[in-house]
């Protein structure tokens, strides 16, 4: 984490921005910087992917469920087709018993994998979302501290009924695109133009 922020770069964000003075009581929208944050984009990437790997597990299991469901009618058919001999529908109904606790254990194993990784891939997110907002605050309170500001306040937060805590922020008096710049230094060029918010 960097202790000192480069000059020239945020001299110039503090130019288009406009000038903050010591003292001041500004304002950033956390959301606004978890969601453009280029480690935000790395770890839904990660997050995508996992996604998508548990998706093509499911698709291997549910076909390895169908093709005992096929065997299982076939079974189920040949058990109860007269043509055949007693002993051969004997065996076929045993068979058809063993098969049907193949498919059951199958299908259990299933909403077993499909509930352990579901609640895996929430914890990775809640923890990969937890390490990006420390990181986030940790820059807010540096930069902060560094410019002798009075206070920060995320303009963001919601109260329990849903309703913006903040209901005016003067825009001159805030510094998200200050933290931002701060937080994508070196990878602008890699950050998405409209960036998804799977990780939260």
């Amino acid at each position: 984490m960097k202790k000192h922020f480069p000059t020239l770069l945020l001299t110039a964000v503090l130019y288009a921005a406009g000038a903050h003075a010591a003292g001041d009581v500004v304002f950033v929208d956390v959301q606004e910087v978890f969601k453009r944050f280029y480690k935000t984009q790395l770890a839904q990437d990660q997050i995508r992917q996992q996604a998508d790997d548990i998706k093509f597990e499911r698709e291997t299991m549910e076909g390895e469920a169908k093709v005992l469901k096929e065997e299982v009618e076939t079974l189920r058919n040949d058990a109860r087709d007269k043509t055949l001999s007693e002993e051969t529908r004997e065996s076929k109904r045993n068979q058809l018993e063993e098969k049907l606790v193949e498919l059951q254990k199958s299908e259990q194993e299933m909403i077993d994998f499909e509930k352990l990784r579901k609640q895996q891939l929430e914890q990775q997110n809640a923890r990969m979302s937890r390490k990006l907002f420390d990181e986030i605050r940790e820059t807010v309170v540096l930069y902060s501290k560094e410019k002798g500001f009075a206070g920060v306040i995320d303009r963001s937060a919601q109260s329990r009924a849903g309703m913006q805590v903040v209901l005016f922020a003067n825009p001159k008096k805030d510094i998200t695109v200050e933290v931002l710049t701060i937080l994508n230094e070196g990878h602008e060029e890699s950050l998405d133009q409209e960036p998804s918010t799977n990780v939260e």
